[in-house]
């Protein structure tokens, strides 16, 4: 009010000016409060809960909480469910700004969610989580957050240059389980790799989990890299948005009922083709390429112990291509996923369980026309999965966590149809079904100050059924020319597994400690693939009479230290991996519709082993991480090398990442 233009009439001047005598000393008085609320990943707590001075109000979906307040002294406490309390007394005298961050009150992971104190060094093995704002701050590739991309910079974990393919530990792209709010996603990629799925209006925080993994998960060799989605404002609608240089995204945020029920839908596109159907319309006619994504979250808290929350997801890729002799390249691809949540606490609070239904399908359409001829080739994969979990603290020291999951896999190898001339051929690989189930249980047990335990066992069972029909093959691998017919739920090869998990803590002092684990792991499912990327025509293949499952020992050995005021955290790791009933392919491999496809197989064995060290700077204007990996991958194929052990593709000794951030002021960072 002091900006008050001059050109308005003396008459509105003099009244303004007696109104702003009296209103003076209140204004001089009022300052801006705004309060940013995350977890020790620094993810941001949607909806938190502020008490100031004894009056309650909620942060919105990013965690911020903004006011104007007069000047003086308040107390302030932070709360949110699943989270401990923090309170502080602060005196305003300025515009301030306060960072607030909650300490989680459970081990259990929850989407694969790190959990630790602020100053505890017992940093949980093998885990590394990114908040959306730590995201956000890493440069991109054309404008683009991506998930996927940043964890290759994170040691232990390796990308292939221009590829879609992510290497865990010795592992290959298809031994790592992908959640997206725990439903399993199984191409995560766009543009052949270039860019993930994952939107970023629509993230909260992404987790990988390079080894210890907890027995609620399985079903993978590698890793479990998991993505979490925000949870839309219940106060009022909201809108953000992003423009990059190919696509732009924009998302919304309305209350379906205040303070109980949101939805919040994110919705991304690329617009190259579009762009080029204006500026370069005569060359590029009508070729183009295009992806989209549209993510959707719902949440309905039906009372204090009872809440709903269902995650939805599809997005496509399309890309076509006509020459000047009217040859014609069409194809698409894309995820389809669904998933309903019920997360119940019983007695007071203490019994947590959380029962879930989901859909995840991927699906392949591809068309060539050339000449005369004309190619049809199609493909997919869908899963049908019921899980559910619980959690029990019987003590502070002592907790237990159980549960189960149910998969019913449809696999459609492929079909095509092939035009030449008047000719038609007409080929359809086998479709392929199969169950895939498991228990498992586990504990966390505090045996004293400095020592603590995390064991667990998941016991797993596959079986691929009929309908369909199987070629037999001799003792070498070799198509008899017999067929075998299975009707419809006839076993034709089933497999069970103990899969045991351990981890041992070890408080070395206030600030670090060492820890030790052991875990075994097995993959019924195995990716078709030649290269070390993956491609949307890759099929997945269930094991089988010919087709074991996969199986991985690791065990590890780390060092972790903070420093006392939780500036600086150091690790290093050392692990060493075996692995057997490892799938290869013969050179010159047919994999596209080939009924005979175990016949292009081999199998082998491979062992990985390697240090990891990690140095991350958390506090201050300039934070950031150095990740550093020595490391060794090999393979042993009798049909390959002469049966002697090979560095495989996805070796790579020395692998060095630095990431920085430079917070100039609140308003500008450099990355």
């Amino acid at each position: 009010m002091r900006n008050i233009s001059t050109a308005y009439c003396f008459v509105r001047a003099m009244i303004l000016l007696c109104l702003l005598k009296g209103m003076r000393p209140a204004s001089a008085q009022t300052v801006q409060l705004i309060i940013q609320v995350s977890n020790s990943s620094q993810t941001p707590l949607s909806n938190a809960t502020l008490d100031i001075n004894s009056r309650r109000s909620l942060a919105d979906s990013n965690g911020t909480f903004s006011s104007l307040r007069a000047r003086g002294s308040y107390r302030i406490t932070a709360s949110a469910i699943g989270y401990y309390d923090f309170s502080l007394n602060v005196t305003l005298r300025s515009d301030t700004v306060i960072q607030i961050m909650l300490t989680q009150k459970e081990k259990q992971l929850s989407n694969v969610v790190v959990t630790a104190e602020k100053n505890n060094p017992t940093k949980e093995m093998a885990l590394h989580s990114l908040g959306i704002t730590q995201l956000k701050k890493l440069p991109v590739v054309l404008g683009e957050i991506d998930p996927l991309k940043t964890i290759t910079l994170l040691p232990g974990v390796k990308g292939g240059e221009g590829g879609s393919g992510i290497y865990v530990r010795g592992g290959g792209p298809d031994q790592n389980l992908v959640l997206l709010d725990d439903i399993p996603i199984y191409y995560p990629n766009h543009l052949l790799g270039f860019f993930s799925i994952f939107n970023g209006e629509a993230l909260k925080n992404v987790t990988i989990k390079t080894g210890n993994i907890n027995a609620a998960y399985g079903g993978r060799l590698s890793s479990i890299i998991s993505m979490d989605t925000r949870e839309g404002n219940k106060d009022s609608i909201k809108y953000s948005g992003s423009i990059g240089l190919i696509s732009s995204a924009l998302s919304m945020e309305v209350p379906l009922v205040k303070q109980k029920s949101s939805i919040i839908i994110s919705a991304r596109r690329t617009y190259i083709d579009q762009l080029a159907k204006i500026f370069a319309k005569k060359s590029i006619g009508g070729n183009g390429y295009y992806f989209y994504d549209i993510n959707a979250k719902a949440d309905y808290e039906i009372n204090k112990n009872n809440t709903l929350q269902f995650t939805f997801y599809t997005g496509k890729d399309k890309f076509s291509y006509t020459d000047d002799k009217k040859n014609l390249f069409d194809a698409n691809w894309g995820n389809a996923i669904a998933g309903l949540a019920w997360k119940q606490q019983l007695l007071q609070g203490k019994l947590k369980q959380s029962l879930s239904l989901i859909y995840s399908a991927f699906n392949l359409d591809s068309y060539y026309s050339y000449d005369i001829s004309d190619y049809l080739f199609t493909s997919s994969v869908r899963d049908y999965q019921v899980k559910n979990d619980w959690n029990y603290p019987l003590s502070g020291n002592f907790s237990i966590n159980w549960g189960m999951q149910y998969i019913w896999h449809r696999f459609k190898p492929g079909a095509g149809d092939i035009t030449e001339g008047v000719q038609a051929f007409k080929t359809k690989v086998n479709n392929q079904f199969a169950r895939e189930a498991a228990l498992y249980i586990s504990s966390d047990f505090k045996i004293n100050n400095r020592l603590s335990t995390t064991t667990g066992l998941r016991y797993s069972y596959f079986s691929q059924v009929g309908p369909t029909e199987r070629l037999i093959y001799d003792d070498n691998g070799s198509f008899t020319g017999e067929t075998e017919f299975f009707k419809n739920g006839a076993r034709i090869a089933h497999y069970e597994y103990p899969e045991p998990r351990m981890n041992i803590n070890y408080a070395l002092s206030a600030v670090s400690s060492v820890q030790l684990s052991y875990n075994r792991t097995i993959q019924y499912l195995h990716l078709a693939t030649t290269s070390g990327a993956t491609f949307p025509s890759d099929i997945w293949i269930p094991s089988g009479q010919t087709v074991q499952p996969g199986i991985a020992q690791q065990a590890s050995i780390g060092y972790y230290r903070n420093t006392t005021n939780s500036k600086f955290h150091f690790s290093v790791e050392a692990y060493y991996k075996y692995l057997s009933n490892q799938v290869g392919f013969k050179q010159g491999a047919q994999l596209l519709l080939n009924q005979n496809i175990e016949g292009e197989m081999m199998f082998g064995k491979g062992k990985a082993y390697g240090a990891e060290l990690f140095i991350e700077k958390k506090k201050g204007k300039l934070t950031g991480w150095i990740g550093y990996t020595l490391s060794k991958t090999e393979r042993t194929f009798e049909q390959m090398n002469n049966g002697k052990p090979f560095p495989y593709r996805y070796d790579r000794t020395h692998d060095l990442s630095m990431v920085s951030n430079f917070a100039l002021n609140a308003t500008w960072s450099f990355s």
